[in-house]
């Protein structure tokens, strides 16, 4: 159930009948020279509208919180960023505001961190979050938008890329307007690690802009609508599974792990 589309006579009758609700969450930050500078804000937003699409309304999908924490490449052109502990509060407020609406369970379904190093981005902001809201009995889940992994291995085989094939694919696939074809390129695009663990572990600015000038890394000449189709429809019903997976308190997720090769 889309907030968006809801009047308040219609809310006030939803109120307290549904105990779930996804929040996507973005930011604004460059990916490479050929997508949306708001790329992270609207993967999550479109792919929270199609979990709508078969969940109904056994949820409801909020509005996208569009600003986050891109402290790494917020020199960049394009970039804007959000202190860490005014985000973390900001995500917090919204998700206490659910509360009176009856919710119980939500889903920081989040665009902007990366799969590989587990961390960046507005992962540990949304993770305080999510567990200053989890003491208030709002048991919250942060989960990116890729975080099936074997979905985009099995589709793309692209894992972690920044604006790469995954998620270029996916971008172009809600809106042509968000990815300029003209000027994808064709290289495969890198970012040094020679001075850092991760760019997370780099506290300058100006020396992340030197490691990853073009703000890209994976093939995303590989990229199209058609994978980035079948990437949110398979998403989409990961998303359904995981959600169910909260309500029941399972603690089951569909998470594929690598298979053993023992």
């Amino acid at each position: 159930m889309l907030i968006s589309k809801l009047t308040s006579d219609q809310a006030s009758r939803l109120i307290g009948k549904i105990d779930t609700i996804i929040i996507p969450v973005g930011t604004v930050e460059p990916h490479g020279p050929h997508c949306s500078v708001l790329c992270d804000a609207i993967i999550p937003e479109k792919l929270a509208e199609e979990v709508d699409k078969i969940a109904g309304d056994r949820i409801f999908v909020g509005p996208c919180i569009p600003y986050g924490h891109t402290w790494e490449l917020r020199d960049l052109p394009g970039a804007h960023y959000v202190p860490r502990e005014v985000f973390t509060n900001y995500v917090f407020e919204v998700i206490k505001g659910f509360q009176k609406w009856g919710i119980k369970y939500v889903i920081l379904l989040n665009g902007h961190g990366s799969v590989g190093f587990g961390s960046g981005g507005n992962i540990e902001p949304l993770h305080a979050a999510a567990e200053r809201a989890t003491e208030l009995g709002i048991k919250t889940l942060v989960l990116l938008w890729c975080f099936d992994t074997q979905a985009l291995k099995d589709i793309t085989g692209d894992v972690d890329g920044h604006a790469g094939e995954a998620e270029t694919s996916i971008l172009w696939n809600y809106g042509q307007e968000y990815v300029d074809r003209k000027i994808i390129p064709n290289e495969h695009g890198y970012y040094s690690a020679k001075t850092a663990v991760t760019l997370n572990d780099t506290f300058d600015q100006k020396l992340n802009s030197k490691i990853w000038p073009r703000a890209y890394w994976g093939t995303p000449n590989k990229a199209s609508a058609e994978k980035g189709k079948q990437l949110s429809e398979k998403l989409a019903h990961c998303f359904v599974e995981a959600i169910d997976a909260l309500r029941s308190e399972s603690l089951i997720a569909p998470y594929h792990p690598e298979p053993s090769k023992d």
